[in-house]
């Protein structure tokens, strides 16, 4: 619907676009944006503060001129600075273990595996392994471990019995 809505109103916006383009091109200024209304008591503000202002802003001040001229920047060629750390990317692409990435934690921290363990545990024993004995053990909040034991939950793969001949019949 929209590509027909474009398509009718085309020729009604481009009618007579030359003429309308000479006429905004051949105006002396063009006409500013309007200001926003903080921008404005910005403008009053300074205006009553300091009036010359914009005249001592666009004037050349020739002491400061005279300091950019004493300014000497040096620079090298990038070729002559040696490079550092030109190790190539690791050429060993093979998958590694879980055990790989075991992060170190922080006190008043646990990583997925420490939370899917409490968790199982929890659910396993919740009178053996509580919330007291879980914020403990890791040194967290028991309000933090209550809301994961409440909202977090370790997806569990259930498949029927008539699902699991079905597909060991595909097999075969």
């Amino acid at each position: 619907m929209g590509k027909v809505y474009s398509l009718l109103l085309r020729p009604i916006r481009t009618f007579n676009i030359e003429n309308k383009a000479h006429r905004i091109i051949s105006r002396d200024k063009p006409v500013p944006a309007p200001l926003h209304s903080s921008v404005q008591k910005q403008k009053k503000l300074v205006d009553e503060l300091k009036p010359d202002f914009m005249e001592i802003h666009y004037k050349k001040d020739s002491q400061l001129d005279d300091r950019l001229k004493n300014v000497f920047v040096k620079s090298k060629d990038p070729k002559d600075i040696p490079k550092q750390n030109t190790s190539k990317l690791p050429q060993d692409r093979s998958q590694r273990s879980s055990e790989d990435y075991d992060f170190k934690t922080y006190e008043g921290k646990c990583n997925i595996k420490q939370v899917i363990h409490f968790m199982n545990m929890h659910y396993e024993n919740p009178r053996e392994y509580s919330v007291e004995k879980i914020s403990l053990q890791y040194k967290i909040d028991k309000q933090i471990i209550e809301n994961i034991l409440t909202y977090f939950k370790i997806l569990h793969c259930v498949a029927d019995a008539e699902q699991l001949k079905l597909n060991d019949g595909k097999k075969k």
